[in-house]
């Protein structure tokens, strides 16, 4: 793959568990690449048939381009959170030892796609932001598959979200262009 989301996102390029993997956005896919050997691994490109909807329900990878991504901090430098824009956005949570899903949330049909998303450090949670007008922002617990909460976010777009990196604090912070 050649290329990097890098226009429309800011913070997406991560090294991964060791320090000779990166861990970027390219189009509609999550790209690992091993720094020494150039060689790349990739979370998504499964091809559709020709005549196929551009965005089919449940599908297990991204339909659109990439624009937020967040790797788990500590031992677990596996494990990354990447969102996407388009009607119908999803948040990915997966494995980028073994490039394999581990769970999938549909931000629904207003989103508009993920602004920022985080993983927090004990990847037990996900917090990510829409790009709708009310900037909606969603907790999901990763193990249960499931949103916990949604609200409005206010008038001001989230340009980033971090979990706080102290173990077992679940405390998190949104940023916008005048506020924290």
């Amino acid at each position: 793959m050649y290329g990097f989301s890098g226009d429309r996102s800011k913070a997406v390029c991560y090294f991964g568990k060791t320090n000779n993997d990166i861990v970027f956005p390219a189009a509609g896919l999550a790209v690992v690449q091993d720094i020494s050997s150039g060689k790349q691994r990739f979370f998504g490109g499964v091809e559709k048939e020709k005549d196929a909807d551009k965005y089919q329900k449940d599908w297990p990878f991204h339909q659109d381009d990439v624009t937020s991504l967040d790797i788990a901090g500590g031992e677990q430098r596996n494990i990354v959170a990447t969102g996407e824009c388009g009607k119908m956005a999803t948040v990915h949570v997966w494995d980028s030892n073994t490039m394999s899903s581990i769970a999938q949330f549909n931000l629904g049909p207003t989103s508009k796609g993920v602004a920022a998303l985080s993983i927090s450090p004990c990847q037990r949670y996900v917090a990510a932001v829409d790009q709708s007008n009310d900037h909606t922002m969603y907790i999901y617990n990763v193990q249960r598959k499931k949103m916990l909460l949604t609200l409005s976010a206010g008038s001001d777009a989230i340009a980033n979200i971090q979990w706080s990196k102290k173990p077992n604090d679940l405390k998190f912070v949104a940023v916008t262009s005048r506020s924290i």
